[in-house]
């Protein structure tokens, strides 16, 4: 998880890791008590990346910024757990987009402010002002002051979007260190890597394919020899594993549809259709029917409890 102070970078470093949930809602509840709008954002640009671990170590040194934002990427797993961060260059434009998978971690407007934050203080250590900011965007709806973020960056973000995403042009990917890069590139490199295979062996084939699933499933179906393939397994090699930990896909594949479906009914404006579509069902039918079963509600009645604040913890 990220780090907001050298405080809680040296509590982290004497403590076990904190469950994703409560330091997110931990966040929440200073950015609550906050009278400053910028406090969480403030917080991610001026963190050092000293205190984000080996992540930090191995983008330190890295020459130009695509480098830099491309192993930041990568590399995040070993940062925050049940998250994904994504660096794609798209046309003329870099597009860097962060998320919490588990949709039931909610309200997140703390931990998503202080993450984009970091990922524009790295821009600024190669020299990308604030004009080369081209859209930033937000999930949560707007909260607060809008002018003390669009003074600070010069743009006024858009919320209530698909994906916490910055964007800003491809042209400074190339843009170099402003000073002396620390470390060595090669031996964090190896480091890095090091960590996110132990990573890998630690974490159970289930969770692996619970966190797979959510990070596609807005992108359309997603089925047992897509997850297989992500994986790198065979799909016989993958119903073996999940049955030795006592849970089968299509558990996993029905727990995810239900958790952000959910999230899509009270923290979207889709179509029912649209959602049913994106969470793999042949038609809205079928998704209205799972939706009763499950909730004992229909997905109208669902979205008709606006729950947009409230966690969807059940």
């Amino acid at each position: 998880m990220l780090i907001g102070t050298e405080a809680d970078a040296a509590r982290a470093a004497a403590a076990p890791a904190m469950p994703l949930q409560i330091f997110v809602d931990h966040l929440e509840q200073e950015r609550a008590a906050s009278a400053d709008g910028l406090r969480s954002w403030r917080s991610g640009e001026a963190m050092e990346l000293a205190t984000v671990g080996i992540l930090g170590e191995a983008v330190a040194p890295r020459r130009t910024l695509g480098e830099a934002l491309r192993v930041f990427s990568r590399g995040f797993p070993v940062l925050q757990s049940n998250s994904r961060v994504s660096f794609e260059v798209i046309d003329d434009e870099a597009h860097v987009s962060y998320r919490v998978l588990d949709p039931r971690i909610w309200p997140r407007r703390a931990d998503t402010e202080l993450t984009l934050g970091l990922i524009r203080g790295i821009c600024a250590r190669y020299g990308v002002p604030n004009g080369a900011i081209q859209d930033l965007c937000f999930e949560h709806r707007p909260d607060r002051d809008l002018r003390v973020l669009s003074h600070h960056l010069g743009r006024t973000p858009r919320f209530g979007q698909d994906e916490n995403r910055i964007v800003f042009s491809a042209r400074v990917l190339g843009n170099t260190l402003c000073a002396e890069p620390g470390g060595d590139a090669m031996t964090s490199s190896k480091r890095l890597d090091g960590a996110l295979i132990e990573l890998r062996r630690q974490t159970p084939v289930a969770q692996r394919v619970h966190e797979l699933i959510l990070s596609r499933m807005d992108r359309g179906m997603v089925n047992q020899s897509h997850v297989a393939a992500e994986l790198g397994m065979s799909e016989r090699s993958l119903r073996r594993a999940l049955a030795a930990e006592g849970q089968p896909f299509h558990e996993i594949l029905e727990e995810c549809r239900r958790i952000h479906g959910f999230a899509l009914l009270v923290r979207s404006d889709r179509l029912f259709g649209e959602i049913a579509l994106l969470l793999g069902y042949s038609d809205q039918t079928a998704f209205s029917r799972a939706f009763s079963r499950w909730y004992g509600i229909s997905p109208r009645e669902i979205r008709k409890m606006g729950a947009e604040e409230v966690s969807v913890i059940r």
